[in-house]
């Protein structure tokens, strides 16, 4: 493994929200930045949580509006849903928005380096990605490492009918093969509140 040695002022773990805005701001004070984020920028809320699950009630809106307008008298027809083509429509809202962040990173001279973060002292950080690793002096460590979701004994992601919530959105995949019929709608019309039903095909013979 090749280790390089650099220095920073400060140096961020996690390009979430909280992790992203605070290197951001620690390079309009002046500071040498360094973000490190192990997975995609953005973190939990952009890629998996927040973003994904707004864009599919968005979605969802749109088919229980339809619906309405078939009972006052403007007929639609059948209406087909294609989740997979919301899934990748959303997406393209994912990675526009992760481009978005990319953009004001540069634009501040935040530098970003995908890899996974670990302490060697008080004021060392490494970052791992791959074959290769960087050793970073630091004066300053913010942690943003965000969250993810737990499986709770006994209610595994494994078994039939539990999934996590990255997997409702799209991003994360549980290893499931089986295939599923997904229906997304909104409960009682709150952008809050994200309910998924998932019927499986097998038991309805298709």
């Amino acid at each position: 493994m090749g280790v390089t040695n650099t220095e920073a002022d400060l140096v961020v773990v996690g390009a979430g929200p909280g992790g992203y805005t605070a290197a951001i701001r620690g390079a309009q004070k002046g500071l040498d930045v360094v973000l490190v984020e192990k997975e995609r920028v953005g973190g939990v809320c952009l890629n998996h949580g927040c973003i994904p699950a707004k864009a599919l009630i968005h979605a969802a809106g749109f088919q229980r509006d339809i619906a309405h307008w078939n009972d006052i008298g403007i007929n639609t027809g059948v209406v087909d849903v294609d989740f997979q083509a919301i899934q990748e429509w959303k997406n393209d809202v994912i990675e526009q928005l992760d481009d978005g962040i990319l953009q004001q990173l540069d634009y501040h001279d935040v530098e970003y380096v995908n890899g996974t973060a670990s302490f060697l002292d008080s004021s060392t950080m490494r970052v791992e990605h791959g074959d290769d690793a960087r050793d970073i002096a630091f004066d300053t460590a913010v942690l943003a490492t965000g969250s993810q979701p737990i499986e709770i004994p006994g209610l595994e992601f494994d078994q039939d009918g539990v999934i996590s919530s990255g997997s409702v959105t799209g991003r994360r995949s549980t290893g499931r093969t089986r295939r599923r019929r997904w229906r997304v709608y909104r409960d009682g019309g709150s952008n809050e509140v994200l309910q998924v039903r998932i019927a499986d095909q097998s038991r309805r013979g298709t």
